[in-house]
C-alpha cells in the first residue's frame, strides 16, 4: 500500500474513537445529574479534576474529528483530481 491509503485508513480509524470519547463524557454528565437535572459533585476538587478532564476530552475528540475528516478529504481530491 501507499502512504496514502495508509493515512486513509488511520483517518477512517480516528473517527469511531472521537466520537466514542464524545459519548464517555455525555455518559458521565448524565451519571452525576441528580433528580433535578443538575451535575452534583462530592468536592470542589473532584469538580475541578472532572472540568479538565472532560474538557480536554471533549476538545481532544473534536480535534481528531476535525484532522480524521482533513485526511479523508485530501485523499479524495488527490485519488479523483
Amino acid at each position: 500500500m501507499e502512504d496514502a491509503e495508509i493515512a486513509l485508513m488511520f483517518c477512517l480509524l480516528l473517527i469511531p474513537a472521537a466520537i466514542w470519547l464524545q459519548v464517555w463524557v455525555k455518559g458521565r454528565r448524565i451519571k452525576r445529574q441528580n433528580e433535578v437535572g443538575e451535575e452534583e459533585f462530592e468536592n470542589t476538587g473532584r469538580a475541578f479534576v472532572s472540568i479538565l478532564l472532560e474538557g480536554v476530552a471533549v476538545i481532544g475528540g473534536l480535534l481528531i474529528i476535525i484532522v480524521a475528516s482533513g485526511g479523508v478529504i485530501k485523499y479524495i481530491l488527490n485519488f479523483y483530481m
